[in-house]
């Protein structure tokens, strides 16, 4: 019953054009140009694993992108989460996904190909969870393993914490940073060059949450929102001058990691075992358009 109160939400708040009346119509509010662009939900699903994964990944991780692309934006739909201008999806990545308008960008006839045949592939396909769309997050590489909670806040039983050894070639997997102790102290209002830095609680998969600098409190996510950073997968060597902060992958560690997916394909795997694989207990569902 659940399923069909989703679909009948769809087509009935999706502005759909009668002469292709079983495909969702979706309004897209571009943020920059402060406009609604109208166009099918499979045409934005193009154009968002266009934004989102890099066309060069193999095309079976291409398809998961773009099932969780699909799932992501049908959640965010029936959720009615609000937009300017009444749109149904946003492609401000603070609060939605990237999208990419292919006929203004020049992606490359070769890539497009790709985009559009893992898009026609997996058309209509969603995630769902005890029948309900699930919150597809997604991020570019979890270091090794993925997270499942937002800073151990919320829990989400097919958001759980799985080992990744497939996203070492990215850029991200592992890397140093190195910052003046000053600028440090500067994040908390000091001044001090001499530093003590405490990580003060973590997620269940170790990444940081509250961090405390010369007993003064401040939030992973301000830090590194702050120093740049690539994830919260942090850990600090402080010297004499400047401090060391050793990094793990990239994003928030949520859901499908993009280079995992990306390893996985380069294995063998299909589309349907890497979104297995990242999220746990779904099954994949065939919207009838």
């Amino acid at each position: 019953m659940l399923l069909v109160f989703i679909l009948s939400y769809l087509w009935r708040n999706s502005h759909v054009k009668p002469e292709k009346a079983t495909e969702p119509y979706v309004k897209l509010y571009l943020h920059q140009k402060g406009e609604v662009m109208d166009l099918y939900l499979e045409d934005y699903i193009i154009g968002t694993v266009a934004a989102e994964m890099p066309a060069s990944f193999a095309l079976e991780a291409l398809k998961a992108q773009a099932v969780c692309a699909r799932t992501y934006a049908i959640k965010k739909i029936i959720d009615q989460h609000p937009y300017p201008r009444q749109a149904d999806l946003s492609d401000d990545i603070n609060c939605c996904q990237a999208f990419c308008d292919i006929s203004t960008h020049n992606i490359g006839p070769d890539n497009l190909k790709r985009i559009k045949t893992a898009v026609k592939e997996t058309r209509g396909e969603i995630m769902l969870y005890d029948s309900r769309p699930i919150d597809a997050l997604y991020h570019s590489c979890c270091g090794g393993k993925t997270d499942n909670s937002w800073g151990g806040s919320v829990h989400l039983n097919y958001l759980k914490e799985v080992k990744c050894k497939y996203c070492t070639q990215s850029p991200h997997y592992y890397e140093k940073h190195h910052f003046p102790n000053s600028r440090l102290a500067a994040l908390v209002g000091g001044k001090d060059k001499t530093l003590n830095i405490r990580i003060l609680s973590t997620s269940p998969a170790g990444r940081a949450n509250q961090i405390s600098i010369n007993g003064k409190k401040i939030w992973a996510s301000d830090l590194r929102r702050k120093l740049n950073l690539p994830s919260q997968w942090l850990s600090f060597k402080v010297g004499p001058q400047q401090t060391e902060i050793t990094t793990r992958g990239y994003g928030h560690g949520l859901g499908m990691c993009q280079y995992g997916a990306n390893g996985m394909a380069k294995r063998g795997k299909s589309y349907e075992d890497i979104l297995h694989h990242y999220y746990q207990d779904i099954q994949i569902y065939k919207l009838p358009y």
